[in-house]
């Protein structure tokens, strides 16, 4: 039953708003912050050399965002995701980081969270989304 429910579309779009929402919220207040997302639907543009990506542990990354990886972040409602350049290893490789909202697993505030998301979707792929899909003021 439970299963059903955080499986449910209107229950994943739920989860996106509210993700959104708290994104935009932290951005709107410049309020330096932490993500948890599901790696296998993070991209990286350009792809990361080889020996950083295979530092990362499956299934799950945590980005840190603050100074200019916050400011370079940009959330995008019609597109459904969250982006931000960020670098990476030793020498600091600049990657532009995309993250689907329904990706984001947690969010968090000096590691207390402050969204979770419990729905179970996958991104996705070639199907342009519907503008405003989980709009509260519609």
């Amino acid at each position: 039953m439970i299963e059903d429910i955080l499986k449910d579309e209107e229950f994943v779009d739920i989860m996106k708003a509210h993700a959104f929402d708290c994104l935009d919220f932290l951005l709107e207040k410049d309020i330096n912050f932490s993500i948890m997302a599901n790696l296998e639907f993070v991209s990286f543009n350009p792809p990361l050399p080889k020996e950083i990506r295979d530092k990362f542990k499956m299934p799950a990354i945590v980005f840190e965002l603050g100074g200019y990886t916050l400011e370079s972040s940009s959330l995008d409602e019609e597109n459904e995701k969250f982006e931000f350049e960020a670098g990476f290893g030793e020498n600091d490789f600049a990657s532009v980081v995309t993250i689907p909202l329904n990706a984001i697993i947690q969010i968090f505030i000096e590691n207390n969270p402050i969204f979770v998301n419990f729905s179970i979707s996958e991104p996705k792929k070639d199907v342009k989304p519907k503008k405003r899909v989980f709009s509260l003021a519609d």
